[in-house]
Formats: C-alpha cells, structure tokens, sequence
C-alpha cells in the first residue's frame, strides 16, 4: 500500500508582506501559511525559513502552500488565479 504524504512548497513574493497577501487569499478561500508549520498558531517564520532566507524581509514575503492527496487540479488553477490577482492589488 502507497502512502500519501502531503507536499509543502514556500514561495517568497517579492516586495509583498505575506500578512498582506494572505489576508486577500483568504478572501478568496485559499488556505496558506506565512508562520512555522511545527508551530500551528504561530505567525513567526519558520526556522528552516529563516535558514534558507536570513534577511529579515525575505522571510516575511514567504508563503507555504500544501498540497495533498485530495488536491485536484481545479484546486491549484483556483489558487493560482488568486495569487495572480492578489499580487498584481498588492503591488498596484
């Protein structure tokens, strides 16, 4: 038997607070995450984060996005297209 497990990117958009980018994709009801993922009520970056990006500004334009077995491609365009729309208001 296969196990699914589920697959965790961090993006990091440029110029944009991640607060500010989520608050829109919320909205829009797309779940994402700026703060620790072992830390669920957490806003902080991550460690692993703030290893990979240690400017302080960096970590606060990162994103992470899941993506699990139940994901459906429907789900990624949607998010997709908010992110889009999202950014292009935050940077307006």
């Amino acid at each position: 038997k296969t196990q699914r497990l589920a697959n965790t990117t961090n993006i990091t958009f440029h110029g944009i607070e991640s607060e500010a980018l989520l608050i829109l994709l919320d909205q829009e009801g797309i779940c994402a995450s700026s703060g620790s993922a072992c830390l669920a009520d957490s806003d902080e970056p991550s460690h692993v984060v703030k290893a990979m990006k240690p400017e302080s500004a960096a970590s606060r334009q990162m994103i992470r996005f899941s993506l699990g077995a139940g994901t459906q491609r429907e789900d990624i365009t949607a998010a997709v297209s908010a992110v889009k729309h999202a950014t292009a208001m935050l940077r307006a």
